[in-house]
């Protein structure tokens, strides 16, 4: 999540200031030269200037910037987020996108000066208590700059910032992560230089533009090495247009955001409702261990004086401040509505919290010049010129608290061609409307919509429930009248897509084939945004837990599964329904209807088969997936969190009979030739070698930890002694090794498919004894055993063709030298 990995950098830097001496404004960062009047001493005379109040006092004079800080002011906490306002051509990032955060606050030295610390917090403890003073000693706070007072300031104390722009202080600039991905060298301060300096009452936004040389012995923007040069080394490509110059030129800004006085009270983070957390380690005198205190990243949303009685009945109000999103000017018209109608459709959801009117979104007013896209007051869906495939939705939050105080949504322009082959390989076969290269608006806008809604749920604070598709019963999945009532999934904080089930005979229209608002995230919304009004924390979470053993109790559909376990079949990407076989069954006869069609639907002139590539090739990813979704449930586990209150276990075996029909699907579907795959008439149109395709298919599987893996063998081992009728790992490996060399006990000829497909299971299996070593257990014993038998079988088989006999001598010589059998 890129959210928490920008909070993880933010973290970085201020514990690596640490370690380093702190910016000083009277001289250049370590390996700087001092920029040309930007660090002069200050000066005896007060200087005239025309001052603008805000949260900073601004006021700019020949380029050079200066703050005036209250004295009221100091001590209080301020969130100082810094965003990229421009950045180069092929870099990866764009506009809008964040770069840094931190908490950091001004104080006054005994010298006089006036501090800039960053607060790293980590830990915390009552004011009053003993233990404080043990957590101040050990929690100090990095100084990131010190200035020596100007004379004059109307109002607080003037201090002049150039320095602390201009160069590279780490808090308000690219850290030494994002240099590295970038290839960035030394700053050019002669190129770097303060555009603009604006202050708002509670805010203050800082712009500067820099300029740094490029490192092209370290490759190319996205990551060390670049493309065509792994492991790094000198550049393989071209360099992109924004970096052929050898400088990197890029716009930040940074937004010191005036955190409330009094932070939100937390509400406690609860596993069984999926919200991203924030927290720290709280210390006291009257602990016996140190609390870890978690709470849940939401909005504050609070009612009038007058209507909170109302509220209290159970009336809707309106809140005293909504959460507004603002689009983008640069997002193309026509989409505007749908992404806004994507965000007024939470809504229903907060109004299951007992809120009216929480939510909406409109249009950006470019005629405001109180306004920026940057500023950390508003809430942006960014549209971002990129050819990424991909939109997420970030949170800027109190770290104090988990308030969140704005979001940046980012939206690729290219997601458009991800949801395109999506609805087509997953709906095509029952919605005519999607057998074109190009959707019309209606459609693409929807499906802008459904991408739109998603995304909100995040910045709202909302985790990925991959697991709220698994309580869809399967055959409701073709119900007209159950879909539209339920949808095709509770969630649409899931990975479901679109409703690949539903068959051409059903009748399905297109609300219940992609995702909308569900029961689930009503649920979560009401579950993080209502007031119940109980003012301690600790209260606060008894009551919830109270009210989610009876929710979950009443409806089992409301369960989290959390953000994806490989090992718990029920919470997994791109799946559907209750019963992963039968789904996959269904699926698959709508992509054996897909896959002769894509020429047709996909026809444009002058196209190179490009189009049917990139569409045949969604085929072949699209039956991975269905292979992958049943897989996970042979030595899966269901993974239920529960309050010790809850009845049941938290760990169970998926049920022996479940797993074993997943083996039986996967003998049906994978492990003999899917002839369908290439048995289509335009496949050397697109390949020389559509075996390539297949063997693909067979890597996905066989070739990776999917069936053969310690973790998936220890657990069919561990719940085999302590749960009755489990699927034993000696019955599966039987049963699995009995399917892919049927051939050595029926004899037969054996064709390239099954060839290929052996092997590969011999490879991934010596491949995992090898890994394990001394360390191997009761499940790997077993398929060291097995290969021995497959050795011993393979060495005495003839074959009806020479291809067959050459094979199981080859299998034979594959076990013994792996084996190192004598």
């Amino acid at each position: 999540m890129k959210r928490i990995i920008f909070s993880l950098l933010g973290l970085a830097l201020c514990l690596g200031a640490l370690a380093q001496p702190p910016m000083m404004p009277g001289g250049p960062a370590p390996g700087d030269r001092p920029s040309a009047g930007g660090n002069a001493a200050p000066s005896d005379t007060a200087i005239a200037l025309d001052v603008k109040e805000g949260l900073f006092g601004v006021a700019n004079k020949d380029n050079d910037w200066y703050f005036e800080i209250p004295d009221d002011l100091l001590g209080k906490r301020i969130l100082a987020v810094t965003r990229f306002v421009t950045n180069t051509v092929g870099s990866g990032e764009y506009g809008g996108e964040e770069v840094n955060e931190a908490m950091v606050y001004w104080e006054k030295a005994p010298n006089g000066n006036l501090l800039l610390r960053a607060d790293v917090l980590g830990i915390k403890a009552p004011d009053d208590d003993m233990i404080a003073r043990a957590v101040q000693v050990s929690s100090e706070n990095p100084i990131v700059a010190s200035f020596k007072p100007e004379k004059g300031g109307q109002y607080g104390t003037r201090i002049k910032v150039n320095s602390l722009f201009e160069a590279d202080v780490q808090v308000f600039s690219l850290n030494a992560m994002s240099k590295r991905q970038y290839n960035l060298g030394a700053l050019n301060r002669d190129a770097t230089f303060l555009t603009s300096i604006r202050t708002y009452p509670i805010n203050t936004e800082v712009t500067v533009t820099k300029t740094y040389a490029y490192n092209a012995q370290a490759g190319a923007p996205g990551g060390p090495g670049g493309p065509g040069a792994p492991g790094g080394g000198p550049q393989a490509q071209p360099l992109p247009a924004g970096i052929a110059t050898g400088a990197v030129t890029l716009q930040l800004n940074t937004s010191f955001l005036l955190l409330p006085e009094e932070p939100m009270q937390p509400r406690m983070f609860d596993p069984r409702v999926g919200y991203f957390a924030d927290g720290y380690n709280v210390f006291s005198d009257d602990q016996q261990s140190v609390e870890n205190l978690r709470f849940i990243c939401r909005w504050r949303l609070e009612a009038k004086p007058e209507d909170v009685e109302r509220q209290k009945r159970g009336e809707l109000v309106e809140p005293i401040k909504p959460i507004v999103y603002y689009i983008d000017p640069a997002t193309p018209k026509q989409w505007r509505k749908y992404l806004i109608a994507g965000v007024n459709d939470w809504q229903v959801a907060f109004e299951q919290a007992g809120w009216k009117n929480a939510i909406h979104a409109e249009e950006w007013p470019e005629d405001n010049p109180d306004m920026s896209l940057e500023d950390a007051r508003f809430a942006v869906i960014r549209y971002l010129a990129s050819d990424v495939q991909n939109a997420y939705g970030p949170n800027v939050h109190d770290p104090r608290s988990g308030e969140i105080l704005e979001s940046h949504v980012g939206w690729y322009h290219n997601v458009m061609s991800l949801v395109h082959d999506w609805y087509q390989i997953q709906a095509g076969a029952v919605d005519p409307r999607a057998r074109s290269m190009k959707f019309d608006e209606e459609l693409m806008g929807d499906l802008i919509r459904f991408v739109s809604s998603h995304e909100v749920g995040h910045t709202l604070g909302l985790r990925h429930n991959m697991g709220s598709s698994s309580q869809t019963p399967v055959e409701k999945l073709r119900d007209k009248e159950w879909l539209k009532e339920n949808g095709h999934t509770v969630s649409i904080m899931d990975y479901a897509r679109f409703n690949y089930v539903a068959q051409p005979e059903d009748g399905i229209d297109k609300d219940g084939l992609y995702p909308h608002i569900g029961a689930y995230d009503k649920w979560a919304i009401e579950y993080g945004y209502k007031p119940i009004y109980i003012n301690d924390v600790k209260e606060d979470h008894k009551y919830w837990n109270k009210v989610i053993i009876a929710r979950l109790a009443e409806n089992p559909r409301l369960w989290f599964g959390g953000e994806g376990r490989d090992d718990d079949p029920r919470a997994q990407t791109e799946d559907l329904s209750d019963d992963a076989v039968k789904a996959s069954e269904y699926g698959i006869m709508n992509l054996k209807r897909v896959i002769t069609q894509i020429p047709e639907w996909n026809k444009e002139e002058a196209d190179m088969y490009k189009n049917v590539s990139r569409m045949y090739e969604g085929v072949i990813s699209q039956f991975n997936r269905y292979m992958g979704h049943v897989a996970r449930n042979i030595g899966g586990r269901y993974i239920t969190e529960k309050s010790i209150e809850q009845p049941g276990l938290k760990y169970e075996p998926v049920p022996r009979a479940k797993q074993k029909e997943a083996l039986n699907f996967l003998n049906q579907q994978l492990f003999h030739k899917p002839s369908w795959l290439v048995d289509v008439p335009y496949l050397y149109n697109i390949a020389d070698q559509p075996d390539n395709y297949l063997n693909s298919v067979i890597n996905n599987i066989v070739g990776t930890s999917m069936l053969l893996s310690n973790a998936r063998l220890t657990r069919m081992a561990q719940f085999s002694k302590d749960f009755p009728d489990t699927y034993s790992p000696q019955e599966y490996i039987s049963d699995l090794s009995g399917m892919i060399f049927e051939e050595l006990d029926k004899g037969g000829a054996v064709d390239s498919y099954r060839r290929s497909l052996q092997r590969r299971f011999v490879s991934q299996s010596l491949d995992l004894i090898k890994a394990l070593g001394s360390s191997m257990n009761d499940g790997s014993i077993l398929l060291l055993a097995e290969l021995e038998n497959i050795y011993k079988k393979a060495s005495k088989a003839k074959g009806p063709d020479a291809y067959t006999k050459a094979h199981w001598q080859a299998i034979a010589k594959q076990i013994k030298d792996g084996l190192d059998l004598k």
